[in-house]
Order: C-alpha cells, then structure tokens, then sequence
C-alpha cells in the first residue's frame, strides 16, 4: 500500500507539472498575440500619419503655390485643410497667419501668431512672433506690436522683418503723440511760435500768424529719438530752399511737453537739449478761431473790426533805428501778432468790407466814416497804403464784396491764405511793414 501511495503521489505532480506547463504555454501564447496585435495597430496608426503627413504636405505646397499668384484667400483655405491633418504645425499655422494678414484680417492672424508661439516659442519659429508683430501693428495697437518686436528680436536681433515692424510702431506711437495738437512756445522776443504735425509728414510752424511748412522724417531707432525738416522754398522766383535741419525730440510731462531742439551754426545733430536752439513746447488742442457773429450787421461788425484795429496800432509809428534793442523788436512782434489774431477773429469778409470803407473818398455812415478815417492815417503812415490809391478808390458798396465767396460769410471758421512776400523792405521795421501789407491783402 506505501509503495500505492507514492505511485499516486508520483502521477499527481506529473499531472501537476504538466498542466503548469500548459497554462505557461497557453500564457505565452496569449502574449504573442497581444504583441502581434499591438504591432499591427502601430503599423496601422504609422502609416496614416504617414499619409496624413503626406497628404498635409501636399496642401501645403499647394497653398504656398496660390500665395505665389497672388491668390491669399485659397492659400489660407489650403493651409486649414493641411491644419486639420496636422493641427500642431507651426508651419502651417505661420503660412496661415500670412495669409490672413495680406487679406486684411489681423484678428485671425494674430490667433494663428499666439497658437504657433506657444507651441515653439524658440528661434526657430521666429516668424510667429514676426506675425504677431505685423497683426498687432495692422490692428494699430502700436505699442504691443513694439513690445512683440521687441520679444523676437531677443531672439535675433539681426532679424529684418521685426526690426521694421518695430520702426513702423514707434513711428507710429511718436505720430499719435505729435499729431492732433498744437505745440506751443515762445521767441526770444516773446512772440508766439506755434508747431503742428500731420501723420502724412507735413509739419507747419506759424510764427505771427505766418505758417511756414516743411516735410519731417522721422529716425527713431536712436535715443533721443530726432527729425530731419526740410522746409519748402520760398514763394520768390529762382529760390532754392534751405538746407535740412536735424533736430532731437522727447516727450515729458506726460506728453504734455516736447522737447526740440535744433543746430545753431552747424548742420551737426545736437547731442543733449540745450543751447539756443533748444525749445520747450506745450500741448495746446487745435485752435478753432471763431469768426465774430456773422448774424450782425457786416457794417456793424466792421465798426468792432476798425475800432479793434486802432486801439492795436498807434497812430503813428515808432521810429526805429537800425539797430533795434530786444525790447523794441519785442513791442512791434507782439503788435503784429495782434493785428493777425484780430484779421482771423473777424473775417476775410468783414476785412475786405473794412479796406474798402478805408479806400472810399466818402463813407455815409458817421460812425463808420470815422473808424475809416482813422485806420486810413494809420496805413497812409506805415505806407501800407498811398495816398493815390485812397483818393482813386470808387464809393464803397452796401453789398458783401464780389471776392468773397458767399459761403464764406457764414462760416464759423476761416483759413487765411499767406502768400509769400515779393519783396520785403530791409530791417526790422521794414519786415513789420511787409507783414501788414501781407495782412491788408498788397503785394
């Protein structure tokens, strides 16, 4: 029976060990298969990324192909189709934001410009932040296009496109502070000197109500930032105009200020503001000058022109000498400073309506014959007029002079013309008196 036992002993392992084998095999089997099944699905998933690849390539070279012509909008749905395919190329997603921006549609490149940099913000897609930079200056908000320029030059610095993008946004940020004000200071002699600027480059410094224009081009990709002015030539025949002039500009007092200042004996660019060519300017908002109520009467609101104009000038003129003291020079600027102020206050209308009274060997009105009468002796002595012209000038008229537009007599505002002086009488005197035969309509 010992002996039985052990045989059924010996017959249970075998069995034992027989099925563990079995259920081994059966285990390594099931993990082949799994392996083999695995692999077939990676070959599976391989080779449509391999197809989807190839096919995204071929939308994108079909697209790069439409931008070539010209033809932005089909370049930009090509790019979508490769996109959906590859949705995390930055390439892509750069060529579409291209795309966009030559189709004037900023938002959507921006978009396009934020997915791709935050997917690679490394030098390698440098023409993400290049985009961004472009949409942000399209969507003319010119200070975060500066600073998107100023984060892929961190990148690389030598990089053209940003470098250009940057210079057009701080153009663009100093025309935004210069333009849409006056900036206003002041003569040695305390006459009034007045600058404004346009965003087509035009700059205008008016001094005694004479503008004087010229063009500006802006450098600021240096500290301080500067401006050449070339100033027109002038209105007489065979003049060449002057040379360029450099000057520096900087923004203070939360750009309420400005600050210019130009060579004085050089053509050199100044260095740091100050010396005689060195300004301060403040921001006024653009004058409107307001014509006096032109419901009045015109006769009425001459009597308020002539009377203002005599209490201006005094009745006979001082007598300078050749050489003027500062004082002097000060007195006769600030009064034809106001005689400007007063001919733009009242009119072109109202002035020509006053130069006739003054010309008329008879004025009916006592009262307007008396203000005639008086403004006459003041021009007879500045030889603004002659005594010929006054006695030969016909009867004044009732009726608003032909050279008047009649548009012009209800406006509320007026543009004076200036047209340049033929001839001028030497010294300062004799400038003044060339500035009120410019303000009394002679040549």
């Amino acid at each position: 029976s010992r002996c039985l036992e052990e045989l059924n002993f010996c017959n249970f392992i075998g069995s034992k060990m027989a099925r563990d084998e079995k259920d081994e095999d059966d285990r390594n089997q099931a993990e082949k298969d799994a392996f083999l099944q695995f692999r077939r699905q990676l070959d599976r998933q391989k080779e449509k990324h391999e197809a989807d690849g190839s096919n995204a390539d071929r939308l994108k070279s079909q697209g790069n192909h439409f931008f070539s012509f010209g033809l932005f909008e089909k370049a930009a749905t090509m790019y979508s189709e490769a996109l959906e395919l590859k949705p995390e190329s930055t390439v892509l997603l750069n060529n579409r934001a291209m795309a966009y921006l030559k189709q004037a549609m900023p938002l959507e490149a921006l978009a396009d410009a934020d997915q791709s940099i935050e997917l690679d913000k490394s030098v390698e897609n440098i023409k993400a932040f290049w985009r961004r930079a472009q949409a942000l200056l399209d969507l003319e908000k010119d200070v975060e296009a500066e600073e998107a320029a100023n984060a892929g030059l961190a990148l690389q610095a030598s990089n053209s496109h940003l470098n250009s993008v940057r210079r057009k946004a701080r153009e663009a940020i100093t025309l935004r502070r210069l333009c849409g004000a006056d900036w206003v200071g002041r003569l040695e002699n305390g006459a009034e000197k007045r600058f404004s600027f346009t965003r087509e480059g035009v700059m205008t410094m008016t001094v005694i109500g004479h503008p004087l224009k010229a063009s500006f081009d802006l450098s600021v990709e240096c500290n301080p930032q500067s401006m050449l002015v070339k100033m027109q030539a002038p209105g007489m025949v065979g003049s060449a105009p002057p040379p360029p002039v450099p000057y520096i500009y900087d923004f203070h007092d939360n750009d309420q200020e400005l600050w210019i200042c130009h060579p004085v004996g050089s053509t050199e660019l100044p260095s740091s503001f100050s010396g005689p060519g060195f300004t301060r300017l403040r921001r006024e908002a653009h004058v409107v000058v307001s014509i006096v109520d032109s419901a009045e009467p015109l006769d009425k609101r001459c009597a308020s022109y002539m009377r203002e104009f005599n209490q201006i000038l005094p009745l006979v003129p001082p007598q300078l000498p050749e050489r003027p003291s500062d004082d002097e020079i000060s007195h006769e600027v600030a009064l034809m400073d106001k005689v400007v102020k007063l001919k733009k206050r009242f009119g072109l209308e109202v002035h020509s309506r006053a130069m006739e009274l003054v010309k008329a060997q008879r004025v009916e009105d006592a009262e307007l014959a008396e203000l005639a009468a008086g403004l006459r002796e003041r021009l007879v002595a500045r030889k603004v007029l002659s005594a010929a012209e006054v006695s030969t000038a016909p009867a004044p008229s009732t009726e608003v002079p032909a050279s008047v537009p009649a548009s012009d007599a209800c406006c509320n505002t007026i543009e004076v013309p200036c047209q340049p002086l033929q001839q001028q009488p030497s010294g300062v005197s004799g400038c003044l008196s060339g500035l009120v035969a410019r303000f009394c309509n002679r040549e």
